[in-house]
């Protein structure tokens, strides 16, 4: 069942519903049962005004405490919760392939982050395997829009992270430019990777933008805020992502540009981070300890019903 996205709604949650909401039919305040993954249960009330349209789809994302967090997926709905990895290492950074059938994914061992290395399973958690098996931090993977190339940050460069490039298997390893930067996110024709860049100046955080070749790096959005966590819509005309404009201290707010940097305007006064789009490019999910689904002109904001051990993070939807 897809999630239904309200107009405007009224919610009570007990304190032990450390997932948020549960939606129910329109007009309806009834109590509704959320039973978590570890059969925990707890009741939530919900009173839904006026129903719009439904968010499909799967979502991965991570959550646990750290080191050992796991990656999970569950339906757009709050339905099909299902863990996929479990080891005593940390697995987080979760990214799906175009066609919804893989997910890429950092993993660390014992040894912490100078252990991290990209893995890839099938979306059920089997065949789980290590693609990058190199010295050094690799993380944030995120899959090319033709399935065919997986974009990542690496330290292998130096001693910063900076934009690498490997086929989908492992194979044909290159950086890509000389710019340092993490958390690469292709445009949809995939002829630009958008990534986050560490100034160490004035603006701190901003987010850059390179060809896919590795040619004419810039910066793309920057403000004396942080801005993080870049995410190209489906038509590759607006990008979302996280800025500590106006946000509390330590936490930045859900902000949309269009594809120049122009345009520049605030989604949500909800605080989170690292947006994601839904395949048609009406929602986009985000994570605050939960995971959030807002509509992309900011209406609807709602939770997704998931109970997990600690909080949720890093969240990517199926394409």
């Amino acid at each position: 069942m897809p999630l239904t996205i309200p107009h405007s709604f009224a919610l009570a949650v007990s304190a032990s519903a450390l997932a948020g909401l549960v939606v129910g039919p329109a007009g309806h305040g009834q109590a509704r049962e959320v039973i978590g993954l570890e059969g925990k249960r707890s009741t939530a009330f919900l009173h839904v005004a006026v129903v719009r349209r439904s968010a499909t789809g799967r979502i991965a994302f991570s959550a646990g405490p750290h080191p050992h967090e796991d990656v999970y997926a569950v339906n757009a709905d709050g339905s099909g919760l299902r863990r996929l990895t479990n080891d005593p290492g940390a697995d987080f950074d979760p990214s799906w392939s175009p066609d919804g059938r893989r997910i890429a994914y950092r993993h660390e061992g014992r040894g912490g982050d100078s252990t991290a290395e990209i893995y890839v399973m099938n979306a059920n958690g089997s065949q789980q395997r290590n693609l990058t098996r190199r010295p050094g931090q690799d993380h944030s993977p995120a899959w090319s829009p033709d399935g065919r190339r997986i974009a990542f940050a690496s330290v292998r460069g130096g001693p910063m992270p900076s934009i690498w490039v490997m086929n989908a298997d492992g194979s044909k390893q290159r950086r890509v430019g000389r710019v340092f930067g993490e958390y690469p996110a292709w445009s949809p024709d995939g002829r630009k990777i958008a990534f986050d860049r560490n100034t160490f100046g004035p603006t701190g955080w901003d987010i850059w933008v390179v060809d896919a070749d590795g040619s004419h790096p810039r910066p793309l959005i920057a403000s004396r805020a942080d801005e993080q966590g870049a995410a190209w819509s489906p038509d590759g005309k607006t990008i979302a992502y996280g800025s500590g404009r106006g946000a509390p201290p330590n936490y930045t707010r859900i902000w949309l540009a269009n594809a120049d940097g122009s345009g520049q305007h605030l989604l949500t006064k909800r605080v989170g981070e690292r947006p994601a789009w839904s395949k048609r490019g009406t929602y986009l999910l985000f994570t605050a300890g939960r995971i959030f689904v807002v509509r992309r002109g900011g209406s609807g904001l709602t939770s997704i019903p998931v109970q997990v051990p600690g909080e949720a993070a890093l969240a990517d939807w199926t394409r």
